[in-house]
Order: C-alpha cells, then sequence, then structure tokens
C-alpha cells in the first residue's frame, strides 16, 4: 500500500533522513523503532506532507504523494496522529473529529452544489462518527467537553479518532504511547491490533519498541537517518546482537 523509495530530507545543512527506503503492505502494522533522533518522526512528517523530501519518492497505492501539501496527502488516505496528540483544546471533542471529517465535506463543485451531493457527505460524516464512537465510547459520552480537559489517555483517544474521522487507507502513528500510565499504554497498543483487525493498516513509531514488536508484523530499524536492520518481528526480537544494540538487552 505504502513505499518509500530513497526518501532524503535536509535540516538546513543537517541531512536528517539518507536514501531511507521502506513498504507497508495492506493490512499490516509495521513498526519504525530507534533511538531519539533516528530520523523516525521526521520520516512520517515527509510521508504525510508536513516536510519535502530533497530526492526520493513515496508512493501510495502506486500514485504518488511527494510534492502534495498536507491536506492534500489527508484527502487521498494518509491519517496522522502526531507525537504529543495535538488535540484542539479549546475545542470541544465533537468539534475535534468533525475538524478530523473536514475531508469528507470537500469535494467536487457538483458536490458542493448539489443537495444530494451534499447529503452523502454529511451520511458519511456521521458514519465516521458512529464508527469513532463505538472505538472510543467514552468521547461519546464527552462529546461536549473541552478537548484540554481530557485525560492524557482520552485526549491520545481523541487524537486517533480524529485520524480515523478523514477514513485513512493507512495510519501513522507517532508514540501513541507517550506520557500514558502503562494500563493505558497497553490500551492504545491493543486498539491498534482491533484496527488491524478491521482492515486499518498502520505504520508505527513507539517509544515502548519491544511492545510494538510485539504486536506489529514487520519493523525496521533506523539509526542516524537511514534503515540499518529490517525483518519480521519474529526475527527482529530472535536478534540478540540487533535487541542489546537498540533495545539494552536480548529477548530471554
Amino acid at each position: 500500500m505504502l513505499s518509500v523509495e530513497g526518501a532524503t530530507v535536509y535540516y538546513g545543512r543537517v541531512r536528517a533522513l539518507r536514501e531511507v527506503s521502506l513498504t507497508v503492505n495492506n493490512g499490516e502494522i509495521v513498526t519504525l523503532i530507534g533511538a531519539n533522533g533516528a530520523g523516525k518522526t521526521t520520516l512520517l512528517n515527509a510521508i504525510a506532507g508536513i516536510m519535502t523530501l530533497t530526492s526520493g519518492q513515496v508512493r501510495l497505492d502506486g500514485k504518488p504523494l511527494s510534492g502534495l501539501p498536507a491536506h492534500k496527502v489527508v484527502r487521498v488516505g494518509v491519517g496522522y496522529v502526531p507525537e504529543g496528540r495535538q488535540v484542539f483544546g479549546s475545542l470541544s471533542v465533537l468539534d475535534n473529529l468533525m475538524l478530523g471529517g473536514y475531508s469528507r465535506n470537500i469535494g467536487s463543485w457538483f458536490d458542493l452544489l448539489s443537495p444530494l451531493g451534499r447529503f452523502v457527505r454529511r451520511g458519511q460524516v456521521q458514519n465516521g462518527l458512529q464508527n469513532v464512537y463505538r472505538l472510543f465510547p467514552i468521547l461519546k459520552e464527552r462529546s461536549k467537553q473541552r478537548a484540554g480537559s481530557l485525560s492524557g489517555g482520552e485526549q491520545q483517544m481523541l487524537a486517533i479518532g480524529r485520524a480515523l474521522m478523514s477514513s485513512p487507507k493507512i495510519l501513522l502513528l507517532d508514540e501513541p504511547s507517550l506520557g500514558l500510565a502503562p494500563n493505558l499504554a497497553r490500551e492504545i497498543l491493543h486498539l491498534l491490533v482491533r484496527l488491524r483487525q478491521e482492515g486499518v493498516t498502520i505504520l508505527l513509531i513507539e517509544q515502548d519498541a519491544m511492545a510494538a514488536l510485539r504486536i506489529a508484523n514487520r519493523g525496521y530499524v533506523m539509526e542516524r537517518g537511514r534503515i540499518v536492520a529490517e525483518g519480521t518481528t519474529g526475527e527482529l526480537l530472535g536478534n540478540e546482537r540487533l535487541m542489546r544494540a537498540y533495545l539494552g538487552r536480548a529477548i530471554t
């Protein structure tokens, strides 16, 4: 579904990504692991259209994404849950979700001017909203509450729900368990498994690399802007040298 080919990104004179290539197949969870500063977030930003590639190509279902602005990348099927959640704290839970579904409200001039087109799009948004409420019943209970007053775990649920409102083909998640209590972190990761079972494809950065590898199908290891190892999660977890180098210990 997603392919990245030779992606290179510079911050000024500093090369943050060095010819990174990876693939994510339909229905997979693929995780990126590596130390802080390895380039993982930069890669997600480049895929999402937030950063511009210096060279290389990103494709979704074979169609190029490189050069598209972020709002158009969302419209073609990429959902992004950034590090730190970044919900709109002064807006209600419902307003945050509706903003996530904005791409469903934007269509051709015919859609905008046609009563039938507007009706269909309103129906799509409401279906998306009900799906989010099914996954996160607490968001329905607190739909009128300010997002900034939610707990950290609830804000993370809202950030994921907001991204799902655009009905993405692939979901990019950057550190979804960051700052959460262990039980809430486990709940979020279990949710990702459920989303995969429902057909959502996921590219995941997660601070708890061990937990990420246990729910993912495959993984890539990044170091200093490069991919230095890849494989199925079984292969990566079984590589004692790799585990000692990147996770501080081997699996026993």
